[in-house]
């Protein structure tokens, strides 16, 4: 086993060594379990190392005190957090650090509070978790699998609960919290493998409820199905209209993604969407929402108006 008592100013242990085979790499994640898999994988591996130390050089004075210590167990959670720090600086914005320890992941004085999220496939004995992607051996071959969507939907919306409605209530006893400042929940869905709705994120479906487009062949026009929950394998009901009333007015916005972060483009942000909600009681400044694809969202009379909006 492995010793990490020795600490470094890099993301990785220096006792990680560079593996250069799948088998060698399996055997030492067997004899390491307590560490992510994905942190070893990543930490053994030549260009990974060198694309995750780079963003961590560059973040590394902002990350919480805990933070080395909490990516060798959650590994891509908290470097979708490093990414988004990297994001948020290359946009020249300022991450106050009066924070760091306490409050939310990035307290940004022209934007708000951002709190980042990245749910997990989860317990694989629950109904409701996510089944590993199967993939072929060979691109001759084709595999027909059922997309688990309402299960993606799901850990979307668990995701929004848990920083909503659990961490946000915690900060309203804090001497620094400030009621009217916006807040945006950062979720990235790229741990649970499968690949997004191209014509309609599952974000905008765990939070509008919008379902599957319909076609309408005659007039050539198209819509969108719609329902308010999805019923889980426990006979229990989520909401998927979070965005549709005022029950999560204090959350201004989501920003989301998909990728992991070795996946995300060499534009760094670019493969993330900002949802602005249009019941939120504090609006994020338009200049932010400008630096991501957005889907604008606003209310005209009874009706909430959805547009996708290409900015990058």
């Amino acid at each position: 086993m492995m010793n990490f008592s020795k600490m470094n100013n890099d993301l990785f242990s220096a006792d990680l060594p560079i593996i250069e085979t799948n088998d060698e790499l399996k055997q030492f994640q067997i004899g390491n379990s307590a560490l992510d898999p994905y942190y070893i994988a990543s930490g053994c591996n030549r260009s990974r190392k060198e694309i995750f130390e780079k963003l961590w050089k560059k973040y590394y004075l902002y990350a919480d005190s805990n933070f080395l210590s909490a990516v060798k167990k959650q590994f891509h959670q908290r470097t979708w957090e490093m990414y988004l720090g990297n994001v948020l600086l290359n946009r020249n914005y300022t991450i106050n650090r009066r924070l760091q320890n306490e409050g939310p992941d990035f307290l940004i004085d022209d934007v708000g509070y951002i709190e980042c999220i990245a749910p997990t496939r989860g317990d694989p004995s629950k109904s409701d978790s996510i089944p590993e992607m199967r993939t072929t051996e060979s691109m001759d071959e084709i595999q027909l699998v059922d997309v688990p969507i309402d299960k993606i939907i799901l850990r979307i919306t668990d995701a929004v609960k848990a920083k909503a409605q659990d961490q946000y209530e915690k900060w309203k006893s804090k001497k620094w919290f400030d009621s009217k400042m916006p807040f945006i929940i950062a979720i990235n869905t790229g741990d649970l493998e499968y690949p997004d709705d191209s014509s309609m994120p599952y974000v905008i479906k765990a939070l509008f409820g919008t379902q599957f487009m319909e076609i309408d062949l005659k007039n050539k026009a198209s819509s969108w199905s719609y329902r308010t929950k999805i019923e889980k394998k426990n006979m229990h009901t989520v909401s998927v209209t979070g965005f549709l009333d005022s029950s999560l007015n204090f959350v201004s916005g989501i920003l989301f993604s998909n990728k992991t972060v070795l996946n995300h483009p060499d534009y760094i942000g670019a493969d993330c969407v900002f949802v602005n909600n249009p019941f939120a009681i504090n609006t994020v400044d338009l200049s932010f929402c400008k630096l991501f694809d957005q889907w604008s969202s606003r209310r005209e009379g009874h009706s909430i108006i959805l547009k996708k909006i290409n900015y990058i």
